[in-house]
């Protein structure tokens, strides 16, 4: 085994790494005992409180790329990695501002536990393409990203401590596929929040460690090589290349509303009143981790200059300020907090094979208790062989994967349906399909200009249209899916806009209106999870049962 950068603490990080692996799997077996249906196994049955929603929402979503990424890009890009937050920041406040709420509420109208059946039931397509198209987008490319996230926790185990690769890629894989399994979205939200309140006080503690021990770092990377770039807002481009650097960083945050494992906390949280004070803490959380973790990157510059693998800034930092028990612990959380997104991707993947597919197309009458056991079986399956494709991609960059394909595809594929399908009466499914594929296809072709066209001959083209070439590819993927989205809708029949009134007059209500006194758990549950048998009858109730007598969602 050779010597990982952890040296003496190498030992303390797997001990604690193991330990936190135990905590997990106790998760997923407390959860076990809210496991009754689908609904349950998917989404939580609805149950999830604010505060660990909002954490889960960040936590699913950064994990990795927040840890280890945002330190590096900054050692690489210097203060231009601020713009990480600034992109991210917007478009998640957007998500929880725009859409939160309207897919709460409509995803329990329709009943839909997972995107492609509410897409399918809000958009009225009984010919199964648009749940087909949706499901087979989100079976590939979160499939993927579970892979890539479990390279990324072997390849980080490695370089801290020197075992082989594939033995973090097996433990990690097996660990979180194993709680996921037992304990489903229950388990994998209060891990997440876990993990998540221990990296969000990682990066709050250690700026502050490092001012105190260091002082502030921009004359020393001002002063450090490259300096001058370092310490440019766009990082010592100029013309379109400093303004395709900058979009590049906005667009990052264009994946937000496409992200299933993001969307599905908004459909899981308790309470629709309680989606502003999740925002609360998701943007706080999100607000401070990266402000803070920016900093990381800047300190790595001005204490261990001239790294050949910046995703080693993060760690070095920790190292240099914590003791070894302490920093054992926090770069066991950056291991976790990997798995943290696996887990939610392995989730999302899970649901649109059995909810989507088993239960959309092949058993229609199955019960809640085989699509449950089916959910268990198909998470082991997908974690499975997404450990055997982590170990093929092992050499792979995670974040080009994670970026290029499973973030970037899902966001321009699944992103502007969903805000048409919460937001605008006139899609069509056609224009659904047509749109979902532009995206992915676009994405996919895009992150092959290099490969197709060849370096040498875009540098030799007009900086305009060479900073296109090269800009990342969810911004012109996003664009192009949206305006076919928008473009074959309106040349394809347009849906009865009577059928939707019901539905989107409650979206427009106050809250107040919609639940009777504002106080939807108090007034008899809304949040029923979808469930066979509602409750308690409400105005919800009233609205549900004049959406069923459309027939739009009767099982045929």
């Amino acid at each position: 085994m050779a010597n990982g950068i952890a040296g003496g603490a190498g030992a303390w990080v797997i001990g604690t790494f193991a330990a936190y692996l135990l905590v997990l799997v106790g998760i997923g077996v407390w959860a076990t005992q809210f496991m009754d249906s689908v609904g349950d196994y998917v989404i939580g049955g609805r149950e999830i409180g604010p505060v660990v929603t909002g954490f889960s929402e960040r936590a699913s979503e950064m994990s990795g790329w927040l840890t280890l990424g945002v330190p590096a890009d900054a050692y690489s890009t210097g203060v231009m990695a601020f713009y990480n937050g600034l992109g991210m920041i917007p478009a998640d406040l957007f998500a929880w501002a725009a859409l939160a709420k309207r897919l709460r509420k409509y995803s329990e109208i329709v009943r839909a536990v997972t995107l492609p059946t509410f897409f399918a039931t809000r958009l009225r397509d009984d010919t199964g393409i648009v749940k087909g198209v949706s499901s087979v987008v989100l079976i590939l490319f979160e499939g993927g990203y579970v892979g890539a996230q479990i390279v990324a926790a072997g390849t980080l185990l490695r370089v801290l401590t020197g075992v082989e690769m594939w033995i973090g890629i097996v433990a990690g894989g097996v660990i979180v596929v194993g709680y996921t399994m037992l304990g489903g979205y229950v388990a994998v939200a209060w891990s997440d929040y876990f993990q998540g309140a221990i990296i969000l006080a990682a990066f709050m503690v250690l700026p502050i460690l490092a001012y105190t021990t260091w002082g502030l770092p921009f004359d020393e990377v001002a002063a450090s090589q490259g300096g001058a770039a370092l310490t440019s807002i766009t990082a010592g481009a100029t013309g379109w290349a400093a303004l395709f650097g900058i979009i590049s960083y906005a667009a990052i945050g264009l994946g937000v509303p496409g992200n299933p494992h993001i969307m599905v906390r908004f459909m899981g949280i308790d309470r629709v009143k309680n989606v502003r004070k999740a925002a609360l803490v998701a943007q706080l959380f999100m607000f401070a981790a990266y402000i803070g973790a920016a900093f990381v990157g800047l300190y790595a510059i001005t204490q261990f200059g001239g790294l050949e693998n910046t995703d080693n800034a993060m760690p070095l930092v920790t190292l240099e300020l914590l003791p070894s028990v302490i920093a054992g612990v926090v770069l066991a959380a950056a291991l976790a907090a990997m798995m943290s997104s696996a887990d939610s991707q392995l989730l999302v993947a899970t649901s649109a094979v059995v909810e989507d597919v088993y239960h959309g197309f092949l058993n229609q009458q199955a019960s809640e208790e085989r699509l449950v056991a089916y959910s268990r079986y198909v998470t082991l399956g997908i974690g499975f062989a997404s450990i055997g494709f982590a170990y093929l991609a092992r050499e792979t960059p995670i974040y080009t994967l994670v970026l290029d394909y499973a973030w970037g595809g899902l966001g321009a594929a699944l992103g502007p349906l969903l805000i048409a399908t919460l937001w605008w009466k006139r899609v069509t499914a056609e224009g659904a399909v047509a749109s979902m594929v532009t995206g992915a296809l676009t994405m996919v072709l895009w992150t092959q200009w290099s490969t197709i066209l060849g370096p040498a001959f875009i540098e030799q083209l007009h900086p305009a249209v060479s900073g296109l070439l090269t800009v990342y590819g969810l911004f012109p993927a996003f664009v192009l899916s949206a305006a076919v989205l928008v473009a074959v809708s309106l040349s394809t029949k347009p849906p009865d806009q009577d059928e939707l009134e019901d539905d989107f007059s409650v979206m427009h209500k106050p809250l107040s209106a919609v639940t009777g006194d504002g106080d939807e758990r108090s007034s008899g549950p809304v949040a029923d999870g979808g469930r066979p048998e509602p409750r308690a009858v409400t105005e919800m109730d009233n609205v549900r049962a004049q959406v069923a007598d459309s027939d739009y969602w009767t099982e045929e």
